[in-house]
């Protein structure tokens, strides 16, 4: 948001909204209408902000509006920098990647469900088994039951199940649906019953791993994993259909409790690039294409690359672009980006070069030239 060493709440809302119409124009963010009108607009979201920077450190704690009618009386007053705030607040100009570090770092400390939740991913990836609307229609007209979905689970989950695991899964998958429908006179339909059932499976997971958050703490908490690239996550890992898969993309340096690392370029592209490479040519055999290099989607390739490497998709993009301009330390492979006729998934990013849109990847062998004598 921009915030100088003193600020009222009325200048960061301000600020907040002009940072948002910024975002917009650069296709990184959108607008929202807003229903209060341009005087009281973002100041939730202002409030929010501010109190987030409270609790990291950066800012001096102060009252903030609670409730609409209070936000006059807040709008004059003054909030101030930490002096640890003032320092965050220089590397986010002269040092964006030491910025996000510290930001990390200091997440990590002051929240005790993101800190779980990277721990956990130190012991291996969460995997979220999912269930489609037609899979759900199509087990009603078999008449399977709740077992059905208890299997389901245990066959979509990326550890071995014992039978203390499996007897929190029905009891978890019992009692969600139970509470989720408990006012519900007519029986749900498909859509709503697989909602609940991948909302459960998602609970069931994180049972599984000892975390006590529900969808809704994942969802934020891995969107701020994935934002600050300390972890990342897909439903398009090949060896695991059906499922979203999250993955610790960091390394803990071991001082001061614990201190984040996001892995690097530098440090992983020959790595990535044989990973990208590999999972063309594994994903090629198995496509129906009659052609030698088949155009497959980039965000499979991607997303088996990443998860392989235990890096992000971001990072993963990167290193194909630099494959494509021939500056990779790899130049054995012809790499091509191609527009094409993918769908894609709305839970993907997709793959932008140069500002334009790409959607399938083709990899050709480049012939090895003879050294002059």
């Amino acid at each position: 948001m921009g915030m100088r060493s003193e600020s009222t709440f009325e200048q960061a809302r301000k600020r907040y909204a002009l940072t948002v119409d910024r975002l917009a124009e650069h296709g990184l963010g959108r607008r929202t209408a807003s229903r209060v009108g341009n005087r009281d607009q973002y100041w939730t979201s202002t409030r929010d902000l501010l109190d987030e920077a409270m609790r990291l450190g950066f800012v001096v704690r102060r009252p903030l509006p609670s409730n609409r009618r209070y936000l006059d009386a807040h709008r004059e007053r003054l909030h101030s920098l930490t002096e640890l705030g003032m320092e965050v607040a220089k590397e986010a100009h002269s040092d964006m990647s030491k910025f996000c570090d510290r930001v990390s770092d200091s997440i990590y400390k002051q929240h005790p469900y993101f800190r779980s939740l990277l721990n956990s991913l130190r012991d291996g990836p969460i995997s979220c088994p999912e269930v489609s609307e037609g899979e759900v229609e199509q087990a009603r007209q078999k008449g399977f039951k709740t077992n059905y979905w208890v299997d389901l689970a245990k066959e979509r989950l990326a550890k071995p199940v014992t039978l203390e695991d499996e007897e929190k899964i029905h009891t978890t998958l019992v009692s969600f649906v139970r509470h989720r429908f408990k006012r519900l006179n007519n029986e749900p339909t498909s859509k709503s019953l697989s909602e609940a059932l991948n909302d459960a499976y998602i609970q069931v997971a994180l049972r599984l791993r000892g975390l006590g958050m529900g969808a809704t703490d994942l969802s934020i908490l891995s969107e701020w994993g994935t934002q600050l690239l300390l972890l990342d996550q897909s439903r398009y890992v090949p060896e695991f259909p059906r499922r979203n898969l999250i993955w610790l993309a960091a390394d803990f340096l071991e001082r001061d409790g614990g201190m984040l690392r996001r892995r690097t370029l530098q440090e992983n592209e020959i790595r990535i690039n044989d990973a990208v490479i590999a999972a063309y040519r594994d994903q090629s055999d198995k496509s129906q294409s009659n052609l030698q290099t088949p155009y497959l989607p980039i965000y499979q390739i991607r997303a088996k690359a990443a998860f392989d490497c235990q890096v992000t998709r971001n990072l993963v993009d990167l290193v194909i672009e630099r494959m494509t301009n021939s500056s990779s330390s790899n130049n054995a492979h012809q790499i091509q980006l191609h527009l094409g006729t993918t769908r894609q998934p709305a839970s993907e990013p997709v793959y932008r070069r140069g500002g334009n849109q790409r959607y399938e990847i083709t990899i050709h062998s480049q012939p090895v030239r003879a050294l002059d004598a």
